[in-house]
Protein backbone atom coordinates (compact mmCIF):
# COMPACT_ATOMS: atom_id res chain seq x y z
CA UNK A 1 0.00 0.00 0.00
CA UNK A 2 1.50 3.28 -1.06
CA UNK A 3 2.21 5.68 1.86
CA UNK A 4 1.87 9.17 -0.24
CA UNK A 5 -1.35 11.21 0.50
CA UNK A 6 -3.77 12.76 -1.72
CA UNK A 7 -3.34 16.12 -2.60
CA UNK A 8 -6.39 16.97 -0.56
CA UNK A 9 -5.63 15.08 2.29
CA UNK A 10 -1.91 17.38 2.35
CA UNK A 11 -3.84 20.08 2.25
CA UNK A 12 -5.92 19.32 5.11
CA UNK A 13 -3.04 18.36 7.21
CA UNK A 14 -1.51 21.79 6.11
CA UNK A 15 -4.91 24.07 7.45
CA UNK A 16 -5.08 21.84 10.72
CA UNK A 17 -1.60 22.30 11.67
CA UNK A 18 -2.08 26.37 11.24
CA UNK A 19 -5.10 26.03 13.48
CA UNK A 20 -2.83 23.68 16.07
CA UNK A 21 -6.23 20.59 15.53
CA UNK A 22 -3.96 18.11 14.20
CA UNK A 23 -5.13 14.59 15.04
CA UNK A 24 -3.66 12.28 17.22
CA UNK A 25 -5.47 8.89 16.71
CA UNK A 26 -3.79 6.39 14.43
CA UNK A 27 -2.24 6.93 10.79
CA UNK A 28 -4.41 7.62 8.00
CA UNK A 29 -3.52 3.75 6.90
CA UNK A 30 -4.75 2.85 10.26
CA UNK A 31 -1.90 0.22 10.53
CA UNK A 32 -1.23 1.25 14.05
CA UNK A 33 1.26 3.52 13.52
CA UNK A 34 0.73 7.35 15.07
CA UNK A 35 1.07 10.64 12.67
CA UNK A 36 3.73 12.69 13.16
CA UNK A 37 2.98 15.68 15.48
CA UNK A 38 3.71 19.36 15.28
CA UNK A 39 5.86 20.37 19.17
CA UNK A 40 5.68 24.04 19.42
CA UNK A 41 9.04 25.56 20.25
CA UNK A 42 9.97 28.45 21.77
CA UNK A 43 13.21 29.69 20.51
CA UNK A 44 13.28 32.79 22.85
CA UNK A 45 13.49 30.38 25.68
CA UNK A 46 17.05 29.16 26.25
CA UNK A 47 18.25 26.17 28.39
CA UNK A 48 21.74 26.98 29.36
CA UNK A 49 20.90 27.04 32.53
CA UNK A 50 19.67 23.60 33.85
CA UNK A 51 17.16 22.59 36.72
CA UNK A 52 19.41 21.98 39.62
CA UNK A 53 21.11 25.51 38.85
CA UNK A 54 17.72 26.96 38.78
CA UNK A 55 17.22 25.55 42.22
CA UNK A 56 19.83 26.38 43.76
CA UNK A 57 19.57 30.35 42.74
CA UNK A 58 16.11 30.40 44.05
CA UNK A 59 17.39 29.20 47.89
CA UNK A 60 20.25 31.63 47.52
CA UNK A 61 18.12 34.20 46.76
CA UNK A 62 15.36 33.18 49.32
CA UNK A 63 18.31 33.63 51.94
CA UNK A 64 19.40 36.93 50.82
CA UNK A 65 15.64 38.44 50.90
CA UNK A 66 15.37 37.82 54.36
CA UNK A 67 18.39 39.03 55.41
CA UNK A 68 18.07 41.99 53.30
CA UNK A 69 14.21 42.23 54.30
CA UNK A 70 15.66 42.33 58.02
CA UNK A 71 18.61 44.75 57.56
CA UNK A 72 16.49 47.36 55.36
CA UNK A 73 13.53 47.15 58.44
CA UNK A 74 16.38 48.15 60.98
CA UNK A 75 17.76 51.16 58.47
CA UNK A 76 14.85 52.65 57.52
CA UNK A 77 12.63 51.82 60.67
CA UNK A 78 9.80 50.72 59.27
CA UNK A 79 8.62 47.27 57.84
CA UNK A 80 10.22 45.79 54.52
CA UNK A 81 9.25 42.64 52.83
CA UNK A 82 10.83 41.27 50.06
CA UNK A 83 10.05 37.76 48.23
CA UNK A 84 11.14 36.06 44.87
CA UNK A 85 7.94 35.96 43.08
CA UNK A 86 9.56 34.54 39.35
CA UNK A 87 12.81 33.33 37.96
CA UNK A 88 12.96 32.48 34.12
CA UNK A 89 15.48 31.94 31.80
CA UNK A 90 15.14 34.43 28.49
CA UNK A 91 17.79 36.13 25.77
CA UNK A 92 19.36 39.51 27.48
CA UNK A 93 17.71 41.13 24.97
CA UNK A 94 13.76 40.12 26.24
CA UNK A 95 15.25 40.09 29.89
CA UNK A 96 16.74 43.49 29.53
CA UNK A 97 13.77 44.56 27.28
CA UNK A 98 11.34 43.51 30.28
CA UNK A 99 12.73 46.22 33.08
CA UNK A 100 10.95 48.45 34.36
CA UNK A 101 11.42 51.81 32.28
CA UNK A 102 12.05 53.98 35.49
CA UNK A 103 14.23 51.39 37.41
CA UNK A 104 17.83 52.20 38.15
CA UNK A 105 20.75 49.88 37.10
CA UNK A 106 23.65 48.91 39.44
CA UNK A 107 26.28 46.56 37.43
CA UNK A 108 27.89 44.93 39.51
CA UNK A 109 31.55 42.85 39.29
CA UNK A 110 31.25 39.03 40.03
CA UNK A 111 35.12 37.91 39.97
CA UNK A 112 35.45 39.34 36.34
CA UNK A 113 32.23 39.50 34.62
CA UNK A 114 29.65 41.63 35.49
CA UNK A 115 25.88 41.24 36.50
CA UNK A 116 23.40 43.38 36.50
CA UNK A 117 20.46 44.21 39.47
CA UNK A 118 17.66 46.80 38.21
CA UNK A 119 16.04 48.41 41.31
CA UNK A 120 12.34 50.42 40.59
CA UNK A 121 12.94 54.07 40.87
CA UNK A 122 9.84 54.74 43.56
CA UNK A 123 11.35 51.95 45.39
CA UNK A 124 14.74 54.01 45.76
CA UNK A 125 12.99 57.42 46.46
CA UNK A 126 10.61 56.05 49.27
CA UNK A 127 13.92 54.31 50.81
CA UNK A 128 15.74 57.24 50.56
CA UNK A 129 12.82 59.22 51.99
CA UNK A 130 13.14 57.14 55.38
CA UNK A 131 16.69 56.38 55.55
CA UNK A 132 17.13 60.43 55.54
CA UNK A 133 14.23 60.42 58.43
CA UNK A 134 11.46 61.62 56.22
CA UNK A 135 8.18 60.45 57.04
CA UNK A 136 5.21 58.04 55.39
CA UNK A 137 4.59 60.33 52.43
CA UNK A 138 3.89 59.66 48.85
CA UNK A 139 7.47 60.25 46.92
CA UNK A 140 7.48 61.41 43.40
CA UNK A 141 8.11 58.56 41.52
CA UNK A 142 9.46 60.26 38.08
CA UNK A 143 10.97 63.11 39.14
CA UNK A 144 14.77 63.68 38.06
CA UNK A 145 17.90 62.68 40.10
CA UNK A 146 20.43 64.79 41.11
CA UNK A 147 23.83 64.27 41.88
CA UNK A 148 22.87 63.68 45.87
CA UNK A 149 20.11 61.11 45.14
CA UNK A 150 22.57 59.43 42.78
CA UNK A 151 25.05 59.37 45.97
CA UNK A 152 22.97 58.47 48.58
CA UNK A 153 21.26 55.63 45.73
CA UNK A 154 25.06 53.99 45.80
CA UNK A 155 24.56 53.61 49.68
CA UNK A 156 20.96 51.64 49.34
CA UNK A 157 22.54 49.41 46.63
CA UNK A 158 25.85 48.44 48.21
CA UNK A 159 23.38 48.00 51.68
CA UNK A 160 22.23 45.36 49.74
CA UNK A 161 24.93 44.17 47.96
CA UNK A 162 26.49 43.79 51.60
CA UNK A 163 23.02 40.98 51.90
CA UNK A 164 23.81 39.60 48.74
CA UNK A 165 27.72 38.94 48.54
CA UNK A 166 27.96 36.28 51.06
CA UNK A 167 25.01 34.42 49.14
CA UNK A 168 26.51 35.14 45.96
CA UNK A 169 30.18 33.60 47.52
CA UNK A 170 28.89 30.64 48.89
CA UNK A 171 26.68 29.65 45.68
CA UNK A 172 29.65 30.63 43.15
CA UNK A 173 32.94 31.35 44.73
CA UNK A 174 33.04 34.59 43.40
CA UNK A 175 32.91 37.99 45.19
CA UNK A 176 30.95 41.13 44.09
CA UNK A 177 31.48 44.52 43.84
CA UNK A 178 29.59 47.63 42.97
CA UNK A 179 31.00 49.02 39.48
CA UNK A 180 28.47 52.27 38.36
CA UNK A 181 25.11 53.05 38.65
CA UNK A 182 23.07 54.39 35.60
CA UNK A 183 19.54 53.78 34.33
CA UNK A 184 18.48 50.68 32.88
CA UNK A 185 18.74 52.21 28.96
CA UNK A 186 22.27 52.79 29.54
CA UNK A 187 22.90 49.04 30.56
CA UNK A 188 21.51 47.26 28.17
CA UNK A 189 25.59 47.06 26.41
CA UNK A 190 26.17 43.99 29.33
CA UNK A 191 25.86 41.49 27.04
CA UNK A 192 25.33 40.56 23.68
CA UNK A 193 21.54 40.38 22.64
CA UNK A 194 21.11 36.71 21.90
CA UNK A 195 23.57 35.72 25.40
CA UNK A 196 21.08 33.14 27.75
CA UNK A 197 20.13 35.37 30.89
CA UNK A 198 18.99 34.16 33.98
CA UNK A 199 16.31 36.58 35.25
CA UNK A 200 15.17 36.76 39.19
CA UNK A 201 12.26 38.58 39.59
CA UNK A 202 11.89 39.95 43.72
CA UNK A 203 9.02 41.75 44.97
CA UNK A 204 9.50 44.78 47.50
CA UNK A 205 6.61 45.97 50.07
CA UNK A 206 6.82 48.54 52.11
CA UNK A 207 4.52 51.03 53.30
CA UNK A 208 1.39 49.46 51.48
CA UNK A 209 3.38 49.84 48.15
CA UNK A 210 4.67 47.25 45.69
CA UNK A 211 7.42 47.50 43.77
CA UNK A 212 10.17 44.98 42.48
CA UNK A 213 13.74 44.40 41.48
CA UNK A 214 15.15 42.50 38.78
CA UNK A 215 18.68 40.15 38.91
CA UNK A 216 19.66 39.61 35.39
CA UNK A 217 22.90 37.10 35.24
CA UNK A 218 24.43 36.44 31.95
CA UNK A 219 25.27 32.77 31.32
CA UNK A 220 28.78 34.29 30.46
CA UNK A 221 29.17 35.66 33.36
CA UNK A 222 28.67 32.57 35.40
CA UNK A 223 29.86 29.91 32.44
CA UNK A 224 33.10 29.38 34.30
CA UNK A 225 31.68 28.22 37.62
CA UNK A 226 28.27 26.67 36.33
CA UNK A 227 29.39 23.08 37.88
CA UNK A 228 29.73 24.41 41.04
CA UNK A 229 26.44 26.38 40.83
CA UNK A 230 24.69 23.16 40.18
CA UNK A 231 26.54 21.76 43.23
CA UNK A 232 29.24 19.94 41.43
CA UNK A 233 32.32 21.10 41.46
CA UNK A 234 33.56 22.89 45.05
CA UNK A 235 36.64 24.70 45.87
CA UNK A 236 39.31 23.17 47.60
CA UNK A 237 39.87 25.34 50.11
CA UNK A 238 36.17 25.59 51.01
CA UNK A 239 36.38 21.35 51.43
CA UNK A 240 39.49 21.25 53.77
CA UNK A 241 37.94 23.75 56.05
CA UNK A 242 34.77 21.74 55.94
CA UNK A 243 36.89 19.24 56.80
CA UNK A 244 38.48 21.05 59.66
CA UNK A 245 35.02 21.96 60.95
CA UNK A 246 33.61 18.68 61.26
CA UNK A 247 36.76 17.11 62.63
CA UNK A 248 36.36 19.81 65.47
CA UNK A 249 32.54 18.85 65.99
CA UNK A 250 33.12 15.60 66.66
CA UNK A 251 36.41 15.71 68.61
CA UNK A 252 34.65 15.69 71.77
CA UNK A 253 31.65 13.09 70.99
CA UNK A 254 32.34 10.26 72.98
CA UNK A 255 32.05 6.57 71.61
CA UNK A 256 32.19 2.87 73.34
CA UNK A 257 35.14 1.12 72.89
CA UNK A 258 35.24 -2.81 73.46
CA UNK A 259 37.66 -5.56 73.13
CA UNK A 260 36.56 -8.52 71.08
CA UNK A 261 37.92 -11.80 71.29
CA UNK A 262 35.41 -13.02 68.71
CA UNK A 263 32.12 -13.53 67.81
CA UNK A 264 30.14 -16.83 66.26
CA UNK A 265 26.45 -16.98 66.03
CA UNK A 266 24.68 -20.19 67.74
CA UNK A 267 20.80 -21.08 67.69
CA UNK A 268 19.59 -19.47 71.08
CA UNK A 269 18.48 -23.17 72.25
CA UNK A 270 22.85 -23.40 72.75
CA UNK A 271 23.33 -20.77 74.07
CA UNK A 272 20.41 -22.02 76.52
CA UNK A 273 22.06 -24.62 77.21
CA UNK A 274 25.18 -24.02 77.92
CA UNK A 275 26.94 -24.53 82.00
CA UNK A 276 29.84 -23.71 83.33
CA UNK A 277 32.72 -25.16 81.96
CA UNK A 278 31.54 -26.27 78.60
CA UNK A 279 33.73 -25.15 75.82
CA UNK A 280 32.44 -22.66 73.25
CA UNK A 281 34.36 -22.69 69.90
CA UNK A 282 34.53 -19.36 68.34
CA UNK A 283 36.59 -20.74 64.74
CA UNK A 284 39.03 -17.83 65.33
CA UNK A 285 42.66 -18.35 65.11
CA UNK A 286 44.57 -17.61 68.20
CA UNK A 287 46.99 -15.36 66.18
CA UNK A 288 44.45 -13.24 65.32
CA UNK A 289 44.51 -11.64 68.66
CA UNK A 290 41.69 -9.34 69.38
CA UNK A 291 39.74 -6.51 68.01
CA UNK A 292 38.88 -3.14 69.49
CA UNK A 293 35.49 -1.71 68.15
CA UNK A 294 34.51 1.74 69.11
CA UNK A 295 30.29 1.13 69.00
CA UNK A 296 29.21 -1.55 66.38
CA UNK A 297 32.20 -0.25 63.90
CA UNK A 298 35.86 -2.66 63.85
CA UNK A 299 38.36 -0.37 63.95
CA UNK A 300 42.29 -1.71 65.53
CA UNK A 301 43.90 -4.75 65.82
CA UNK A 302 45.52 -5.98 69.17
CA UNK A 303 46.58 -8.42 71.73
CA UNK A 304 45.36 -8.58 75.58
CA UNK A 305 47.40 -7.85 78.02
CA UNK A 306 47.90 -5.99 81.75
CA UNK A 307 48.24 -2.40 82.89
CA UNK A 308 49.46 -2.88 86.57
CA UNK A 309 46.74 -4.42 88.23
CA UNK A 310 44.24 -3.90 85.19
CA UNK A 311 42.95 -5.08 82.09
CA UNK A 312 44.48 -3.78 79.14
CA UNK A 313 44.65 -4.05 74.98
CA UNK A 314 48.21 -3.40 73.22
CA UNK A 315 47.18 -1.95 69.63
CA UNK A 316 48.78 -3.74 66.54
CA UNK A 317 47.47 -2.61 63.66
CA UNK A 318 44.29 -1.13 61.61
CA UNK A 319 41.33 -3.40 60.63
CA UNK A 320 41.57 -3.61 56.98
CA UNK A 321 38.92 -2.56 55.11
CA UNK A 322 36.83 -5.77 54.37
CA UNK A 323 38.14 -7.56 56.40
Amino acid sequence: MSGTLAQDAVAALVAAARTGALPENDGPNGDGRRTRRVRRVDFTRPTKFGSDVERRMTRAMDAFTRAAATRLSAELRIPVELEVIDIDQLAWSGAHGGLPRDAMGATIYTGERRILLAVEQPFVLAALEFLLGGGDRQTAANRRLGDIDWALSRLLIELLLSQLTPVWEDLTGLDMRLDQLDSTAETSHLASVSEPTLAITIETRMQQRSTTMVLLVPHVSVAHVIDRMAGGERDGALEEGSREETDAAVRTVEVDVRAEVARVRVPLASVRDLRPGDVLRLNAPVEAGITVCADDMPVFRGRPGRLQARRAVQVTGNVEVGA
